[in-house]
């Protein structure tokens, strides 16, 4: 069984090789992807794992927001971090880039 990842010979579209800026969060997420491999508190290997490891629901969000599940399941898995507390922080910094927009 392959996976909701796993499309290769799949019938496709068009590409759209548009390539947009990151959004903000999706900087952030580099950033803190780097970061933590720099440290080695994870690999590229493990969070691969865990975005090819994402319901079928997850996989279909928007690419930064995939990564960012993604990485929050490893992170909690590793004991680093829950959940709980990455969406804590992550409201923080919305409130703070909210207030830098008004």
């Amino acid at each position: 069984m392959t996976g909701q990842h796993d499309l290769g010979g799949s019938p496709a579209g068009p590409l759209d090789h548009n390539d947009p800026d990151a959004p903000p969060h999706g900087k952030l997420f580099t950033a803190i992807n780097s970061a933590l491999r720099q440290h080695d508190l994870v690999t590229i290997d493990e969070l691969r794992r865990h975005l090819e490891g994402l319901t079928k629901e997850e996989y279909d969000l928007p690419y930064y927001d995939r990564w960012g599940e993604a990485m929050c399941n490893l992170l909690e898995e590793k004991g680093l971090l829950t959940r709980g507390e990455i969406e804590m922080r992550m409201e923080i910094i919305k409130e703070r880039l909210q207030s830098k927009n008004d």
